[in-house]
């Protein structure tokens, strides 16, 4: 069983439905993969993006044609199951989500979930036509549109860049074990300018593909019915960020996820397509020698080669 407490800000993104609204309800749970696929018309796939290619690997031999696999946050989850899949891809149905549809918090015991919001609008893309998850997706959110691939889904997220970088510039206060706000007094339009820098060369990314991609800015100033002129003042001066604790712990997924995965999927791609990425590139190799382990790519070749297939489906 899992106990379910909800409150929701008050913001254009984040519809207000209820407030400290609480349920306990049973949740079923499969004992293997083969069960779980096998009763499942959609598979919800909702995991750390480092693991995205060993699950869908031991997916496989369970799934079957006219199901759907939807990555409920993209980061080149459709691109991955498409390169794995190959042939066998035409029977599916492979979709993602730009970004999580809610924000949530998981307790310690793994008991209760606090869920701070829902998105109003949620983007996703899909490949094949066997079973569109639009449907599915309304029930979350009530406007949802569907992203000309899952190529721009995944190249649209940038978040992973304020997530990344906020940890980065705070990463000995993390290992200390510090309570300090994301963006509370320790944030600095220096943090918030080179977060700019980094979204201008994930922005040169999705040109080089011929894709025109929301900036950073442009994503944040959608959330509120107040315009920032800067990336500073948008995170500075906003409810839905007030009060966001950082990270107490080096295995946070903003370093552990983000960074890799979120970054270093713009760093593959900057140097395999030679797009200047100085910015993304010494974030990811300075915190990446910080923590001792040498940085790994995480799009390869073979990536790539499905991106270009995809970025116009």
């Amino acid at each position: 069983s899992a106990k379910l407490s909800v409150s929701y800000p008050n913001t254009e993104v984040y519809e207000p439905i209820c407030y400290n609204y609480s349920i306990s309800f049973y949740v079923p749970m499969a004992k293997t993969m083969k069960e779980a696929v096998n009763y499942s018309d959609t598979v919800i796939i909702c995991t750390r993006a480092g693991d995205y290619e060993d699950v869908i690997n031991e997916l496989l031999p369970c799934l079957r044609k006219g199901q759907c696999i939807l990555f409920l946050n993209g980061c080149w989850g459709a691109v991955k199951t498409y390169r794995l899949l190959k042939e066998d891809a035409k029977y599916l149905t492979i979709a993602e989500t730009a970004g999580s549809p809610f924000v949530a918090s998981l307790s310690e015991d793994f008991l209760t979930l606090e869920m701070k919001g829902i998105r109003t609008e949620i983007g996703y893309s899909a490949l094949g036509t066997s079973k569109d998850p639009g449907e599915l997706l309304h029930t979350i959110a009530p406007r949802v549109s569907r992203i000309s691939s899952p190529v721009s889904t995944s190249l649209s997220q940038a978040m992973p860049i304020v997530n990344a970088a906020s940890a980065f510039f705070n990463i000995s206060r993390i290992e200390n074990g510090e309570d300090f706000e994301l963006f509370g007094p320790s944030f600095t339009s220096r943090a918030a300018d080179y977060m700019e820098h980094c979204d201008k060369e994930r922005l040169a990314v999705g040109k080089a593909l011929g894709l025109e991609l929301y900036s950073l800015l442009e994503t944040v100033n959608s959330q509120r019915s107040e315009k920032k002129a800067t990336l500073y003042e948008a995170f500075k001066n906003n409810a839905l960020y007030d009060g966001l604790k950082g990270p107490v712990s080096l295995s946070d997924r903003s370093l552990s996820e983000d960074l890799p995965c979120g970054l270093g999927s713009l760093l593959d791609l900057a140097d395999m397509m030679h797009v200047p990425a100085p910015y993304i590139t010494a974030m990811v190799d300075t915190a990446s020698l910080y923590m001792g382990k040498p940085y790994e790519p995480f799009l390869t070749v073979q990536d790539l080669r499905a991106i270009k297939a995809l970025r116009g489906k």
